[in-house]
């Protein structure tokens, strides 16, 4: 079991970026005509926080002047805090600007320490936010512990003690009449008091400062409260006459999919499945299941592919209502769209693959490797959409296999033992290969290619008894 492992991402400009994002103009935040934030532009035209708004405009021309927007702060952290939720289940919001993240139970998804923090640099890569990254053993070290060097394995927990140890009374997260208590008796870093006796720094300094200590030392449980994972949006739509005719569910079913797209981007997610509920006259319900090959919220593919599966779905009468309900919402990625598409590019496969996997008629299916070694066994059926199928092996990845390979093999005539395929015989290659499992009661086999007269070229065995089978064609 991996040790706990907190994660914290610092959004200090958020109330500067929560509405318009980024900007590289000077722009700063102004509470009672004095500058109460500032960007790195504004700081670097000279701009300082407490200073009047008059002298700013004077030292910085073209100053982007902002009110306190608590809600758009709020929102914008909310937003970012369900989009790393595809990071870990265990996030939780620090306000008024800073994401705590329990990172320590899902190393193993990402490969490791290096490949979580590749994982945290690319979603760093495409926030909307500036953000600054803490990492401890607790979410209060986490929170401190900020901007690490650069770190190629997880720091042990005496690491983190260190480091914990340096930092300024000044720089901890406490009131400034505790921090000056602290600094009385000539306390100058966190370190100065982790020797001292936990029952005496608790009766001189308080209970609730104790209690903070023990928190980000690890010695106390910090129990935090994770935000809920996103809901799946429902919707349904009554209609006062019963529609007969399939054509015109056209309209309402727009209509539904413009509302999912509009939730979807309010919390910016998408879905990778969706399910139409249609309710008929005669107490019949249908259902119509409608996937995707990428999660998306775009109303207009979903339409076009939710129509062409109505049109393989007979109704056996009018339609009296109408329900959408979405799969799982997914976090949007933005760094996982094309920025400027290739003008005259071809679609992408993935459109005609959605199109193919929702035609009831067809059965389309994604050959897969399985855990078998016997070439029959060694092949699966998956779902179109799902996860990469994994790669051959390295020892296998030089052998040649047929692109064909027959459901069963096909038993061979000889002529003085000498495997005969459609009245000819076949000229055996050298190159032989040996398969054996005897927990499946099946007899050695001995592989061979072989060359038809025709131009085929085949792939054969010869079992125990001197027997030829035809097992492929590449």
């Amino acid at each position: 079991m991996n040790p706990p492992l907190w994660l914290a991402l610092h959004f200090p400009l958020l109330a500067l970026e929560a509405v318009d994002g980024p900007s590289p103009e000077p722009r700063v935040l102004v509470r009672q005509q004095r500058i109460t934030l500032a960007n790195a532009a504004a700081r670097g035209a000279g701009v300082n926080i407490g200073q009047r708004l008059g002298t700013a405009r004077a030292l910085c021309d073209g100053l982007q002047v902002q009110q306190a927007a608590p809600r758009q702060e709020e929102q914008a952290l909310q937003r970012e805090a369900r989009h790393l939720l595809a990071m870990t289940p265990q996030v939780c919001l620090a306000p008024p600007h800073t994401l705590l993240l329990e990172v320590g139970g899902c190393l193993s998804l990402f490969g490791g320490f290096s490949g979580l923090l590749s994982r945290v640099d690319q979603y760093r890569l495409h926030c909307p936010l500036t953000s600054h990254l803490g990492l401890g053993p607790t979410p209060l070290a986490a929170w401190h512990l900020t901007e690490p060097p650069n770190l190629e394995q997880m720091p042990e927990r005496s690491r983190f003690q260190a480091w914990l140890a340096a930092l300024p009374i000044d720089s901890l997260a406490l009131e400034d009449a505790v921090k000056e208590r602290l600094k009385a008796p000539g306390f100058h870093t966190l370190g100065d008091l982790f020797a001292l006796p936990r029952a005496a720094l608790g009766k001189r300094f308080g209970a609730s400062f104790l209690d903070w200590l023990q928190r980000l030392l690890g010695e106390k449980a910090d129990v935090r409260r994770t935000i809920p994972a996103p809901a799946p949006f429902r919707e349904q739509q009554q209609f006062d006459d019963p529609i007969n005719d399939q054509a015109l569910l056209k309209i309402p079913m727009a209509a539904l999919l413009e509302q999912m797209e509009q939730h979807l981007r309010r919390y910016q997610e998408q879905v990778l499945a969706i399910r139409w509920h249609l309710r008929l006259d005669n107490r019949e319900r249908h259902t119509l299941l409608v996937r995707r090959a990428w999660p998306a919220h775009d109303a207009a593919g979903w339409l076009d592919l939710s129509l062409r599966r109505l049109e393989h779905q007979p109704l056996d009468g009018a339609v009296l209502g109408l329900g959408l309900d979405t799969s799982r919402p997914r976090p949007l990625n933005p760094g996982l769209a094309a920025l400027f598409p290739e003008p005259g590019a071809r679609a992408p496969l993935n459109g005609l693959l959605e199109k193919l996997v929702d035609t009831p008629g067809l059965a389309l299916y994604r050959p897969a490797l399985a855990d078998d070694h016997l070439p029959e066994y060694s092949e699966c059926r998956q779902p179109p959409f799902g996860a990469t199928p994994r790669e051959h092996e390295s020892d296998q990845a030089d052998q040649d296999r047929p692109l064909w390979l027959l459901e069963s093999p096909l038993r061979l005539h000889q002529d003085n033992g000498v495997p005969v395929w459609r009245g000819q015989r076949l000229r055996l290659f050298p190159q032989q290969e040996r398969f054996s499992q005897p927990w499946r009661g099946t007899m050695p086999r001995h592989y061979r290619l072989a060359h038809h007269p025709q131009g085929e070229c085949c792939w054969l065995f010869q079992d125990a008894r001197q027997q030829w089978w035809l097992h492929g064609f590449f």
